[in-house]
């Protein structure tokens, strides 16, 4: 990667991207600052508060900030999204983008914790993407798989492939990685080497 990408691929992450409006002990919804810059799916991102809390993003949804006005076409007439955004500057403050991470960690004792956290983050805590060194630190110790793998989030297993595709692509090895830790995800999964099989692939796309 070249010095200006990874400069600018840093800064963003450093960036706080919204906050949270939701939180319980498995899980908490930030609201983005911006309209459609929530993370990749994947993605690890921390609250930022005295007792930061550490979510892998399962679900980003964009809609209308008022539920009883859904958004209606604005075409014809228009030759892209893009037009349709430049015509109707008040899409802008009329639609929201939200995100739903699965907590996986917390911060204890400057140390990261891999298990769930004693109280969820605090409303309006800051939300922001870990940097790199983080998302090293975090997906070296294995133990976050099984708390992906037993959620109920709908399409975890995708969740759990996303976020191995960000975090081999950070290792001077990638595949002696998911081989790693795709041995891990097999001592979990007994008998269900096709869904192990499924994760591996999808992480390596």
């Amino acid at each position: 990667m070249s010095s200006s990408k990874q400069t600018k691929k840093d800064n963003f992450s450093e960036e706080i991207i919204g906050e949270v409006i939701r939180a319980s002990s498995t899980d908490f919804e930030t609201q983005c600052y911006e309209l459609y810059q929530f993370p990749p799916l994947g993605s690890l991102v921390t609250s930022d508060d005295e007792n930061p809390v550490f979510g892998i993003v399962s679900h980003s949804v964009t809609e209308s900030l008022d539920p009883s006005r859904t958004p209606r076409p604005r075409g014809p007439g228009l030759k892209n999204v893009k037009s349709i955004y430049e015509e109707s500057p008040q899409l802008n403050n009329l639609l929201t983008s939200r995100f739903t991470a699965i907590t996986v960690g917390y911060s204890k004792d400057e140390s990261v914790v891999l298990r769930l956290s004693p109280v969820p983050p605090r409303i309006l805590s800051l939300t922001r993407i870990c940097t790199d060194l983080e998302l090293n630190e975090f997906s070296s110790n294995f133990d976050f798989i099984s708390r992906l793998l037993n959620s109920n989030f709908p399409s975890s297993d995708d969740v759990l492939a996303a976020f191995l595709n960000i975090a081999s692509g950070l290792r001077h090895d990638p595949d002696q990685y998911l081989i790693e830790i795709g041995k891990e995800i097999a001592s979990l999964l007994p008998g269900q080497m096709r869904r192990v099989n499924l994760i591996l692939r999808n992480a390596s796309i």
